[in-house]
């Protein structure tokens, strides 16, 4: 390289090795956090101060060492972005359309690959995939700003990934971020941290959140520089119907349970037709691909075990000493296979059988039972042994079903009286016209998030007052309902406690402490005159709990629809939520500062309000969609679908009737989100084929309107990469404002969303103002 192209090296590539320096030095920091918990944990605190200083001084050198290599690469890597921007430059303008589609489609794919797959690595992600998405919102949003720039170093994508398949990986080896730093919310099968770990666990998510967005960042600039070349208009419907498309495509990848490397794999093949504008540039990210591809095929660590994605989680299945299955989700306990039939069982099998009998002997009668959360099949086979006539069985992710019909020796699921149901508990129970005896909910527990944008479990609307009335609504005149639950706390036990008294017109349930991993039965009858059976307490040996979780000393908040956070014994401000909502703000500024002079114009305030609004419309759509049509995978991702769908229609209604003026479109906003709060407060629509079709209209006419907002702004203002910048950037913020729906509810979202877009109108008056007055 010449010297005076040296001198033309652009300053975003030095200031995107800064941040790799940054991010190499946390990485090594990380793992000597590994080397130091994995080796050295049982040695004197001489010995582990020396350990620790030797990992940290090799952190120190392996920094230097790829300070040392950036430098190397910087002017291979300056001159092939330049070569980028040039490329998409010249292009030919008839082949912009399918790349702005390509790109749109990549980018939306690789967002919920990553989201998918980081979740699915680390286990504390799996419950606050909101970090993920907010990541890959950060990268693409600065990338769109920096469109303009002359160089788009597009060729260090598919390595950053690589480094991030690899880092993740070995973070795997020590299993030390088993733990959650929210105390406000509890989490089945993860303890609470001390301070060494929390800030362990947070320089690893620092890594992580950098690592993501500098990925993302390439690709923002490929989306907006090939959406520069194109009216804004059609540019931005390109751009919806390739992220539908993106959507689409991790829908079908769920749909046939495949790994993450067929996910990247179309992410790599997209990137890759980027690169065969040169050979050299070509052989970099194939061999770059290779060895992404090869660190996620190198996972498992461990071959016993066999794993397989769900279109919910990862699940990882082991034959165990005792010849029958282990389930492991989010990378820990899940689930156990027992075999209870028969006279030899052992005395802990006793006790395990007489936990699952319980609920079938405490009921009067057994023609019809319905268990919710049926999982492998243990709950169901207890209901067989014990005469039932007919069982409903479901369970909302197809493969834990599938093991059970294939491991569980005793095979429940082959039974002629048994139906199983690959369905989410809430819907079922909502629209099936079966009575029931008796409701057994099987110790049914998440481990995932309903979506990768929102703070909401997947059973969390299964555990709320309504969805306790809808079960009881099912039941015959003395039917009953048993709610087993591992309570993690008196408070949550308490909780269970007042929100079956509610769905029973305030008679309390008895409830019932079994010593089975911390679990207790609380059972309700429709039958006001019905009793326990005097001696299956003491055949049991078994203890009555209902003094202590009567107590009202013991506080606790309910869960509603409205406030669905079952996890959260108490209803208060997620004060802890505070450092990862900084964290993310302080990681977002890090990004920004490092391409000051770079980042996008704030001319375009109005877009930055309406990029919240519609990221808490979106939310409360999701949500409020799942629960009227079902919590299950294809429904949420056609909601998700839908969304993208309403947009590009606005973005149609716009071009096809010429829409200038914006003041229509937010009073029918503002009115739609009015119609929704009302609607929300008043319980929602009747759960028939009317009702849900008025909820659909309801939740979609918002993100209609604001489609029609945006597209109609869009027409009237500057460069198409900078509004999605600060549009991106706006999401940023609403997804850390949707935490608040923690302590204030999703009914808030309409409140917050309505003042965004108020602000958003604010701006655009005040801008036309200040453009007035120029002229």
């Amino acid at each position: 390289m010449s010297s005076s192209e040296v001198g033309r090296e652009s300053g975003m590539l030095r200031s995107l090795n800064r941040l790799l320096i940054i991010i190499g030095f946390g990485s090594f920091l990380v793992l000597a956090r590994l080397g130091l918990a994995g080796r050295f944990a049982s040695f004197s605190s001489t010995s582990f101060l020396i350990a620790a200083a030797v990992l940290g001084l090799a952190a120190i050198v392996a920094t230097v060492v790829l300070y040392y290599f950036l430098r190397k690469v910087t002017a291979f890597l300056d001159n092939d972005a330049a070569e980028q921007a040039r490329f998409l430059d010249t292009l030919d303008i008839r082949y912009v359309d399918v790349a702005i589609f390509i790109t749109a489609a990549l980018s939306l794919l690789l967002e919920l690959a990553l989201i998918r797959w980081q979740s699915s690595v680390l286990e504390f992600v799996a419950f606050y995939k909101n970090f993920s998405l907010l990541a890959c919102f950060a990268g693409l949003g600065l990338g769109y700003g920096l469109a303009g720039r002359d160089r788009i170093p597009l060729l260090t994508v598919i390595p950053l990934l690589a480094w991030q398949f690899g880092f993740l990986m070995m973070t795997r080896l020590v299993p030390v971020f088993g733990s959650i730093p929210f105390p406000e919310q509890l989490t089945m099968g993860l303890g609470k941290t001390n301070l060494v770990q929390a800030a362990a666990l947070y320089l690893l998510l620092t890594v992580v959140f950098l690592l993501t967005a500098v990925t993302f960042l390439p690709v923002g600039q490929l989306c907006g520089r090939l959406m520069e070349r194109r009216s804004k208009l059609r540019a931005y419907g390109l751009n919806l119907l390739g992220s539908l498309a993106g959507v689409l495509l991790m829908l079908g990848e769920s749909f046939a349970w495949t790994p993450p490397l067929v996910w990247f794999a179309l992410c790599f093949l997209a990137l890759l037709l980027f690169h065969v504008r040169k050979s050299s540039t070509m052989l970099t990210a194939s061999l770059f691909t290779l060895v992404g591809a090869t660190a996620l095929a190198w996972w498992p660590i461990n071959p016993l075990w066999n794993r397989v994605y769900t279109p919910y989680q990862l699940l990882e299945i082991y034959p165990n000493d005792t010849g029958y299955t282990e389930i492991r989700a989010a990378g820990h306990y899940y689930q156990h296979i027992h075999n209870l039939a028969g006279e030899c069982l052992t005395a802990e099998m006793v006790d395990f059988r007489n936990y699952y009998d319980f609920a079938y002997k405490a009921s009067p009668a057994l023609a019809d039972v319905a268990v919710v959360g049926a999982g492998t099949g243990n709950d169901v086979a207890a209901a067989l042994r014990a005469g039932a006539g007919k069982v409903d069985a479901i369970e909302i992710d197809p493969a834990i079903l599938q093991v059970g019909k294939m491991s569980h020796p005793e095979k429940p699921y082959t039974d002629p009286r048994t139906t199983a149901v690959n369905d989410d508990a809430r819907s079922f129970l909502r629209r099936t016209d079966r009575m029931y005896d008796l409701i057994v909910y099987g110790l049914l527990d998440s481990h995932t998030l309903l979506s990768q944008g929102s703070s909401v479990r997947l059973d969390s609307f299964v555990y709320t007052i309504e969805g306790l009335r809808e079960a009881r609504s099912r039941l015959k005149p003395d039917g009953m309902i048993a709610l087993s639950f591992v309570v993690l706390s008196d408070s949550l036990a308490r909780k269970i406690y007042l929100m079956m008294e509610q769905a029973f017109d305030g008679r309390p349930p008895i409830c019932i402490a079994t010593g089975f991993t911390g679990a207790v039965i609380f059972l309700e009858s429709n039958d006001s005159n019905w009793k326990l059976p005097p001696t299956l307490i003491a055949d049991t040996g078994f203890i009555e709990m209902n003094e202590k979780y009567a107590d009202p000393a013991l506080h606790a908040d309910v869960s509603t629809d409205d406030w669905p956070f079952f996890y959260m014994p108490e209803r208060v401000f997620p004060k802890s939520y505070l450092v990862m909502i900084f964290q993310i703000v302080a990681l977002s500024l890090l990004l920004a500062a490092n391409f000051l002079n770079e980042t996008p114009k704030f001319s375009h305030l109005s877009f930055f309000f309406l990029g919240v609004g519609f990221m808490l419309i979106e939310t409360k759509g999701i949500t409020e969609m799942g629960l009227t049509f079902g919590n299950t995978w294809h429904i949420i991702g056609i909601v998700i679908a839908g969304i993208l769908l309403m947009a590009f229609l606005g973005n149609c209604a716009v071009q096809w009737f010429n829409i200038k003026n914006t003041f229509i479109p937010y009073l029918l906003l503002w009115a739609s989100l009015g119609i929704g709060w009302y609607v929300s407060k008043l319980g929602g629509f009747e759960s028939t084929t009317l009702g849900r079709l008025e909820t659909a209209i309801v939740l979609t006419c918002p993100l209609l309107f604001s489609g029609i907002l945006f597209s109609t702004l869009l027409a009237n203002r500057g460069h198409v990469a900078g509004i999605m910048a600060m549009n991106l950037l706006g999401a940023i913020c609403g997804g850390l404002l949707e935490y608040s729906s923690m302590y204030l509810g999703f009914r808030s979202l309409y409140v917050l969303a309505a003042v965004c877009y108020v602000l958003a109108f604010l701006s655009e008056l005040l801008l036309k103002d200040k453009e007035a007055a120029v002229l």
